[in-house]
């Protein structure tokens, strides 16, 4: 077993934790303004704005009345050329390099917004979020860097309830799309390049409901994102689909990434699970097999149905060093709040 990891904080600031790029510039969202950090947290610059709308500015000023309305960035991701593609609450939004305002290039009309974007090269992709089972539910892709998107792949009526992820495999060709979220409706399926050919890994079990996966060579690494069953960090083989338990968890995980070498998958706070405890954490592992507990924070004080579940927030990292970030929602003295980490 690899010698234990420690964890240092090298700084913060406000905000949620997005995107850490190849030359470690750093992304935060305080709301629906995107700031950009070249020197990890020492100097910020506005890099683009979500325009807001209406009256939901207005409320959002305060943290409670944001999380209520959910105004807040859920996903950004940077494309080869320096575009900019962020999703809001109403959809998704795209800046050309050096534009400062963002414009909406897709409305969501139905189901809530996705939970995740995929970038392979001037590709986007994404899938629905919602209570979906009685519709087709849409797999979109967008092959000119997230300027339009059309559906790549439809999923027939009834046969899923909403997509959680689509994950770029680097070490094969083709994607890998995470479903939720009961009784057969679970899975993880392998989707062809061309969009014409997708292959369930496995599905109908608890264990096979993932929102965000690391994707090893001959395996998907995940937190299981149960809220009935008991959560775990898992293993799934990619021949196989047979699934191992690597430890279990506190709570349901929504976030994976790695900081250089060193992966990490966090937790949150799981309300109506039975014997769930009131704690969300981040768990690191250097070679995917082991894994343990660097930090653990508490849930705060409100409502999660209304003010959003207690979870601690991974950025997506494509950085070679062993650094990174991470923010809280909904967690005590943490929330809305971005800390800098350094492994070892």
């Amino acid at each position: 077993m690899d010698k234990p990891l420690h964890v240092r904080i090298t700084g913060g600031t406000c905000g949620r934790a997005l995107y850490v790029g190849p030359a470690g510039e750093v992304y935060v969202a305080r709301r629906y303004e995107i700031y950009r950090s070249d020197d990890w947290g020492g100097t910020w610059r506005l890099d683009c704005v979500v325009p807001g709308r209406g009256w939901k500015p207005l409320v959002a000023t305060s943290r409670l009345g944001a999380r209520l309305l959910r105004y807040d960035i859920a996903a950004f991701q940077v494309l080869g050329d320096g575009s900019r593609i962020a999703v809001a609450r109403d959809g998704l939004y795209r800046a050309e390099p050096g534009v400062l305002r963002m414009s909406r290039v897709f409305r969501i009309t139905r189901g809530s917004r996705p939970l995740n974007l995929a970038v392979d090269g001037s590709r986007v992709l994404f899938g629905e979020y919602g209570n979906l089972e009685a519709y087709e539910v849409f797999l979109y892709i967008s092959e000119d860097g997230g300027k339009t998107f059309n559906v790549g792949y439809r999923f027939p009526k009834g046969d899923i309830r909403h997509i959680h992820n689509v994950l770029v495999d680097p070490h094969h060709d083709g994607y890998w799309v995470l479903v939720g979220d009961y009784e057969r409706h679970p899975g993880i399926a392998s989707l062809s390049k061309d969009m014409q050919t997708l292959e369930w890994l496995n599905r109908g079990s608890q264990r096979h409901r993932a929102v965000a996966a690391l994707i090893e060579p001959d395996c998907l690494i995940y937190g299981t994102d149960s809220d009935c069953q008991q959560n775990a960090i898992v293993r799934i083989d990619k021949r196989s689909g047979q699934v191992h338990d690597l430890r279990e968890v506190e709570g349901c995980s929504l976030y994976a990434t790695t900081f250089g070498e060193v992966r990490v998958i966090s937790t949150g706070v799981v309300p109506n699970l039975a014997g769930n405890s009131n704690e969300c954490s981040l768990y690191a592992s250097r070679d995917g097999a082991h894994w343990e507990g660097l930090l653990v924070h508490k849930k705060d004080r409100h409502h999660a149905k209304y003010f959003q579940l207690g979870t601690i927030v991974l950025p997506y990292a494509y950085h070679t060093q062993p650094r990174g970030m991470y923010s809280g929602q909904a967690i005590q003295h943490m929330d809305d709040r971005v800390s800098f980490l350094e492994l070892s």
